[in-house]
């Protein structure tokens, strides 16, 4: 791991926020469905150990052989060269985004392997989840299923019909009326009733 200052101002700040989103909770989920798929001892809970668990990519590889077979079919395996496990990490990314996790939703290498972003790793590896349900892979979940496309299709008299229908997010024009307004500009005027 790269002997990085931890940064003043800004820096430290945005740091901060970051490892604010980290959740133990959602460590022990998302740690308890790999256990699940493969076969592995899970590491004692925290940040830290996980993150020494899955850095040198074996553990990721095998998950995503498991859910989609062959998904990676070579990579390097005991390494402790920063470069082959980083490669480790790289191929493990490239098997989600073509198994059909967007590319938005992936993690970045140095979130894993320097610790710089694990709350986005576990983000990454629920959205795994959520693909491989929506791909009807039978194994454990965790996280939330995806909405399917909802199609419509309506001929073009329908479509007319729509185009008249003035919408409540529109308003109404049935109390529509501008008194009591006053010209840009002035203010308020209050004028107490005398009775």
């Amino acid at each position: 791991m790269a002997n990085r200052p931890k940064g003043y101002g800004m820096t430290a700040e945005v740091s901060n926020k970051i490892a604010a989103k980290y959740s133990e909770d959602d460590e022990q989920e998302v740690v308890s469905w790999i256990c699940a798929l493969v076969d592995v001892e899970a590491p004692q809970p925290g940040r830290k150990n996980t993150q020494e668990w899955m850095k040198n990519g074996e553990v990721l590889i095998a998950l995503i052989n498991v859910i989609q077979p062959e998904s990676v079919k070579k990579w390097h395996s005991n390494s402790k060269f920063p470069f082959k496990v980083m490669e480790n990490i790289s191929l493990f990314l490239k098997a989600l985004e073509a198994y059909g996790v967007m590319k938005q939703d992936l993690f970045q290498t140095v979130d894993l392997y320097e610790g710089q972003n694990m709350a986005q790793v576990l983000t990454t590896l629920r959205k795994v989840s959520t693909v491989a349900l929506t791909k009807g892979f039978a194994g454990p979940h965790i996280g939330v299923k995806m909405a399917k496309e909802n199609k419509r299709d309506h001929d073009e008299k329908k479509l007319r019909e729509g185009r008249n229908v003035i919408g409540l997010q529109m308003g109404t024009n049935q109390v529509a009326s501008q008194k009591g307004m006053t010209a840009y500009g002035l203010g308020r005027q209050l004028t107490p009733k005398m009775k």
